[in-house]
């Protein structure tokens, strides 16, 4: 019986709450954060869902209505990403490869008879 009660109040939640509207999202937002210009994303993000408990609004899409209502392009990285370093291991391998080839091309070079350097 404790599970049908629990299914009926989650039942009951969600006959509660609505997903709102991106322009009552912008507009929600756009007052808290006017009304509080140093209040970050999270903060306003609690601050529309307590303002308006029966909405289901996620904080992306509050940052999404913040985007909007300030005329800001969406988010995207703002600079190129930087070339991938190789690691350690990949960097000493590869100058392993180089120290060995010169070795070679010296011994290869070397007049007959003469002691070949050590490899």
């Amino acid at each position: 019986s404790s599970s049908n009660q629990r299914a009926t109040s989650m039942a009951d939640a969600a006959a509660r709450t609505v997903t709102p509207e991106m322009e009552a999202v912008v507009s929600a937002a756009k007052t808290i954060k006017d009304a509080n210009p140093d209040m970050g994303l999270a903060k306003v993000h609690k601050a529309v869902k307590d303002a308006n408990p029966t909405w289901l609004v996620s904080e992306d899409r509050v940052k999404k209505a913040l985007a909007e209502a300030y005329g800001v392009k969406e988010a995207g990285p703002k600079k190129p990403p930087a070339p991938k370093k190789n690691s350690t291991y990949e960097e000493a391998k590869k100058k392993t490869a180089l120290a060995l080839a010169k070795k070679r091309a010296e011994n290869k070079a070397a007049p007959k008879g003469t002691e070949p350097a050590m490899i």
